[in-house]
């Protein structure tokens, strides 16, 4: 924009994406609009071609603990392609020695070089519905680094020993070169869990199912010592869209989590806890994962808006209190509403250079150590940990790092922020597209949220869209500052949690709104469930 001698604004076109009914075209302009880089440059994309194939020399395998003959492992989804953790479990006395294995991406990503210096400026991958914007190149990041069956890799393991109750004893982080013996998948092992796996994927686990089924004991020991001690356990709402081949969205459903997710996760939580006290311990210059204590003033809100609604849990004083009012709201039509009060309460996490805890998690030691391949902040205690165990001396280390993870952490931080923000923004588009399929038709949903302009009513399948006050029948509505829409006399008429069949009344996806308008009951045709599918 320049503008003229009068000083009217004069507009030049820069860039024509194509049609705003187009979730993908408006996932292009939403990632320009961000700043996020696509595209590699010519001497990054060629430094990853060349190391694509690298195999492991005598010299790569110099000061590595090899541990090619331990049961390993990685356990990811279906369609993963860049395996960058594996683990390990084996009985040890009377408690357990669990292996966290994760790929060396700092062997091959050199501080100062073409690829170290475009990882940084990235930050982190960004996962849309129709793309991935990796970090790294796929060479590196589906290819050397990828953790894959059958295969040496080198890695960056930490080891730790727990007593029978998951309790850590000792710890240590070690170079190491291993090979993953199965490459798992969470649906295949879920369905070994809950006893459905059919006789193919039985075969295909026979070798480590006793192993698989001591981390599920393992990880429900861990599993109840989070919940001891505080950590929170919002609820999650994302969604999974399946397309077709010119990327249009033509599914959409409730992203579905089981028991082996919730096991990796545990393990995941554990190493990063004995890294972040390794580094801690030692002094050592690095990145940790922070999460500060909720504002005051907000709790005392939460409190108030708990008590409005009838909750017991009140008193908001400590973790523990928190994680006991998102389990009393599990057992009510509110959960939603307090799970998103509560995250709206909290910090927003974030990386920095000193070791400030984490509140969300209860814990006083915490980093991201288990995805360099698409974090950063990973990516840079990786190095620095190569270094320390390779006995660099302290200050020497503080030489090297201290500005370095500084820097890091401050650009990590904001980069997640756009991340996250470009990712949300485009799944709305993509919801916005899908449910423009269904103009006038009628589906049930429930009401997720109230506001003064209106209710937000959420289908099965994770769409959600505004019916506005003024198209609800009943006259003189106003919202209560809580949960509901109440009338003249003070009733609620419409509550969070309340049941509601709505017609879809019209879409944007450039702003990926969707507007919903009621259907009376009288109306309402008798719609079945369809497992979150609206076709």
């Amino acid at each position: 924009v320049t503008f003229d001698k009068r000083g009217d604004p004069v507009a030049r076109v820069v860039t024509a994406y194509g049609s705003a009914d187009s979730a993908r075209v408006c996932a292009d302009a939403i990632v320009d609009a961000a700043g996020i880089p696509s595209a590699f440059p010519p001497e990054v994309s060629g430094q990853a071609e060349a190391l694509r194939d690298a195999g492991i020399t005598p010299a790569d395998l110099q000061g590595r603990e090899d541990l090619r003959d331990w049961t390993i492992f990685t356990i990811d989804g279906k369609d993963a392609k860049d395996l960058d953790d594996a683990v390990s479990l084996d009985p040890e006395g009377e408690g357990w020695r669990l292996g966290v294995h994760i790929a060396d991406v700092s062997h091959y990503v050199r501080e100062g070089t073409p690829l170290d210096r475009e990882a940084r400026r990235r930050g982190t991958s960004v996962y849309f519905a129709d793309r991935v914007i990796p970090m790294l190149p796929e060479a590196l990041s589906n290819g050397a680094c990828s953790l894959n069956a059958g295969t040496d890799k080198l890695t960056l393991s930490a080891i730790l020993h727990l007593d029978k109750d998951g309790n850590l004893r000792k710890s240590e982080i070690r170079k190491t070169v291993i090979r993953s013996c199965v490459r798992g998948v969470y649906s295949e092992i879920n369905a070994l869990f809950d006893g459905s796996a059919d006789k193919k994927v039985q075969k295909k686990y026979a070798a480590v199912r006793p192993v698989l089924d001591n981390m599920r004991a393992l990880a429900r020991r861990l599993k109840e010592a989070a919940a001891a001690r505080g950590t929170m356990d919002l609820i999650s709402s994302e969604s999974v869209f399946v397309l077709d081949e010119q990327g249009h969205p033509v599914d959409l459903v409730a992203r579905a989590t089981g028991e082996s997710e919730g096991m990796i996760e545990q393990f995941m939580i554990a190493a990063n806890v004995a890294v972040a006290a390794y580094a801690r311990r030692r002094g050592i210059p690095f990145v940790y994962r922070v999460h500060d204590q909720p504002d005051p003033t907000k709790l005392q809100v939460l409190s108030e808006t708990a008590q409005r609604l009838g909750l017991k849990t009140v008193r908001l004083s400590a973790q523990p209190d928190l994680r006991e009012l998102m389990e009393e709201a599990r057992e009510t039509s509110y959960a939603r509403l307090i799970s998103d009060r509560l995250l709206r309460s909290m910090a927003k996490a974030q990386y920095s250079e000193n070791p400030l805890g984490h509140y969300g998690l209860a814990l006083k030691d915490y980093c991201h150590f288990t995805s360099p391949i698409r974090r950063y902040p990973d990516l840079s205690i990786h190095r620095i940990l190569s270094d320390a165990i390779a006995g660099v001396p302290k200050d020497e280390l503080a030489r090297r790092y201290t500005a370095f993870v500084r820097e890091s952490a401050d650009l990590s931080s904001q980069y997640e922020v756009r991340a996250m923000t470009a990712e949300r923004e485009c799944e709305g588009c993509y919801k916005a597209e899908y449910m423009a399929r269904f103009l006038g038709e009628t589906f049930p949903g429930v009401i997720a949220s109230v506001t003064s302009f209106g209710l937000f009513v959420e289908l099965p399948n994770s769409a959600e869209g505004l019916v506005r006050v003024d198209d609800l029948p009943e006259a003189d509505l106003r919202y209560d500052d809580v949960a509901s829409l109440v009338n003249k006399r003070g009733r609620p008429v419409y509550t969070v949690g309340d049941a509601m069949t709505v017609r879809v009344a019209a879409t944007d996806v450039s702003s990926g709104q969707v507007d919903f308008t009621p259907v009376a009951a009288s109306d309402a045709p008798d719609i079945p469930a369809r497992d979150g599918k609206l076709d």
